[in-house]
C-alpha cells in the first residue's frame, strides 16, 4: 500500500482536489472509479441483504412446507440467523478489518454468499443426502419455535428446516464479512466535510437495492419459481466478488503495532464519547426497521394470499408493492438527508426520522390488509424515517471515531442492530402468529417513538469531532444539541 493510501485523509487533500464524485471530493490517491465501484458493490450487497425477505416466505411455504400455525414465527426465526451471525462476529470482523484491510474480508464474504445462497435453495436435498433424522430435527425445531410439546407436528418438514437454518446462519456470516466493509470504506474515502454526503449515498444505494429487488427481482419468482431467485442471489455474489477484487482500492489509517486497537480500547472510546454511545443506542432500535417491514409485510401477504386466491409467488409480488413505495421514498430522501447531516443537524435529523418511521409503522399496524392503500401510505413515512436513521447514525459515529480505530468502532456499531433485530423479529413473529400481523408493526413503531422521546428528553450533547484513541473530540465546531 502506498504512503498516500496508508495515511488518514487530511484537510489539504480535500482543498486541493477539483475532482468530485456525486459532490464528494476525490482525494489525490483515489480515482472516481474507486467511488463508483464502492457504491456499485454497496448496491449489490444491499440486494443480497434484502433478497431473503422475498425468498423466505415462498421458500418456507412451497419448498420446506412449514405448517401455517408457525409460519410467522419460523419466518422471523430464519431471518434471525443472520442477526445471530452478526452478533457473534461483527465486532471481531471490525477489529480484523483495521489490521488486515477491508477488501480481503469483503472478497471472502462474497465467496461465502455465492456458495451458500445456492445451497440454501437445496436444503431438502441436502437434508436427505445427510440423512438428517426427522425425530431429532423435529424436537430441535419445535424447541426453537417454543412448542417442544408439539414436536410431532414438525416431523414432516423439520429436516429441511433445520438444514436451512444452518445454511442461513452461514449466509449471515457472509453478509457480515461484506456489509460493514463498505460503510467503513466510505469513511476511509471521505473527509469530515463530505462524510454526510458519502454516508447518504451509501444509504441511497441500499434504498435503490430494495427497489430493484421488490420491483424487478420479485417478479422473477412468479415467472420462474422461487428456485430462480436463489440462482440470482448466487450470480449477484459472484459479480460483487469480481468487482471487489478488480476495482476497489484499500485506503485506511495504519494501525501502529504498539497501540493496536482491541475490544478494550473500543469500550474505552465508546464510554467516553456521547456521540458514539447515542449512535449505538439508536442503531439498537432503528436498524430493525427495514428487516421488520420486509419480513412481516411479505409474510403477511403470503399468508393472506389464500384469501385472495393468490399463489405464494403472486402474493409475494403483490406484497412487494408496499416495499417498493418505501424504497422509492427512502431513495429520494437520501440527498436531502445528506445535506442536513453535513450542515450539522444530526440529532434533529435522527429525531425526525424516528418519529416518521414510528408513526408510519403504527398506521401499517392498523391496516386491514397488506395490499391496501393504508399500507402504501404508511410506507411513505417509513421510507423517509429509515433513510435518516441509517445515514444519520453512520455519520454521527464515524465523525466521532478515532481514525486508527474506525473499523473497530463501526464494527461495534454493527453489533447493536442484531440485538434489536433478534428481539423484534422473535417478539414480532410471536405476535404475528398469536394476535395478528399488525401487532408486529405496532411493537416496532412504539419502540421508535419511545426512542425519539428519550432523545428529546435527555438532551445529550453529542460531539462529532474525530476522537483520539482513548479520548473523544472536543471543540465548539463539533458540538450540537437536540
Amino acid at each position: 500500500m502506498s504512503a498516500a493510501a496508508g495515511r488518514p485523509l487530511q484537510g489539504n487533500d480535500m482543498k486541493n482536489q477539483a475532482t468530485t464524485f456525486a459532490g464528494i471530493r476525490v482525494a489525490s490517491d483515489l480515482k472516481r472509479r474507486h467511488f463508483f465501484f464502492l457504491y456499485l458493490n454497496t448496491l449489490i450487497m444491499g440486494m443480497l441483504m434484502v433478497l431473503p425477505a422475498i425468498l423466505q416466505p415462498a421458500f418456507l411455504k412451497d419448498i420446506i412446507r412449514v405448517s401455517p400455525d408457525y409460519f410467522g414465527y419460523i419466518n422471523g426465526f430464519l431471518q434471525s440467523m443472520s442477526q445471530l451471525a452478526t452478533l457473534s462476529f461483527v465486532g471481531v470482523v471490525g477489529v480484523i478489518s483495521d489490521r488486515v484491510g477491508r477488501k480481503i474480508l469483503a472478497l471472502i464474504g462474497f465467496c461465502v454468499l455465492f456458495v451458500f445462497y445456492y445451497l440454501l435453495g437445496m436444503s431438502n436435498e441436502i437434508a436427505a443426502a445427510l440423512h438428517v433424522p426427522a425425530g431429532l430435527s423435529s424436537r430441535i425445531c419445535a424447541a426453537l419455535a417454543f412448542a417442544p410439546s408439539r414436536a410431532a407436528e414438525f416431523a414432516d418438514f423439520s429436516p429441511g428446516l433445520l438444514t436451512a437454518c444452518v445454511i442461513r446462519l452461514v449466509v449471515g456470516i457472509g453478509i457480515i464479512l461484506v456489509y460493514p466493509q463498505f460503510i467503513t470504506m466510505v469513511a476511509d474515502y471521505t473527509g469530515a466535510r463530505d462524510r454526510g454526503k458519502g454516508m447518504a449515498l451509501n444509504g441511497l444505494m441500499l434504498g435503490l437495492a430494495s427497489i430493484i429487488v421488490f420491483a424487478a427481482i420479485a417478479p422473477l419468482g412468479r415467472a420462474g419459481g422461487v428456485e430462480a431467485l436463489f440462482a440470482v442471489a448466487a450470480l449477484l455474489a459472484a459479480v460483487g466478488g469480481a468487482c471487489t477484487l478488480l476495482f476497489l482500492k484499500e485506503r485506511r489509517a495504519p494501525v501502529r503495532e504498539k497501540n493496536t486497537s482491541g475490544l478494550r480500547d473500543l469500550c474505552r472510546v465508546v464510554m467516553k464519547s456521547p456521540a458514539i454511545r447515542g449512535g449505538y443506542i439508536c442503531a439498537l432500535v432503528s436498524r430493525a426497521d427495514i428487516p421488520i417491514m420486509a419480513t412481516f409485510t411479505i409474510a403477511w401477504a403470503v399468508r393472506a394470499g389464500d384469501s385472495f386466491q393468490m399463489t405464494a409467488e403472486t402474493a409475494t409480488q403483490k406484497g412487494s408493492v408496499a416495499m417498493i413505495v418505501m424504497s422509492v421514498v427512502s431513495f429520494l430522501a437520501f440527498p436531502v438527508i445528506g445535506r442536513l447531516l453535513d450542515r450539522g443537524d444530526r440529532a434533529l435529523t435522527l429525531v425526525a426520522s424516528l418519529l416518521c418511521a414510528g408513526t408510519g409503522m403504527l398506521i401499517a399496524a392498523a391496516g386491514p390488509s397488506p395490499f391496501g392503500a393504508q399500507m402504501l401510505g404508511s410506507m411513505v413515512l417509513i421510507g423517509f424515517g429509515v433513510s435518516g436513521a441509517v445515514a444519520g447514525i453512520n455519520t454521527l459515529v464515524a465523525g466521532a471515531s478515532p481514525r486508527q480505530m474506525l473499523g473497530s468502532v463501526l464494527g461495534g456499531l454493527n453489533t447493536m442492530p442484531p440485538l434489536g433485530m433478534l428481539f423484534f423479529l422473535q417478539a414480532g413473529g410471536y405476535l404475528f402468529d398469536v394476535l395478528g400481523p399488525g401487532w408486529a408493526f405496532g411493537l416496532k413503531g412504539s419502540a421508535n417513538l419511545l426512542l425519539a422521546v428519550w432523545l428529546i428528553a435527555t438532551k445529550d450533547r453529542f460531539r462529532t469531532a474525530p476522537a483520539e484513541a482513548g479520548k473523544t473530540g472536543t471543540g465548539p465546531s463539533g458540538e450540537f444539541r437536540l
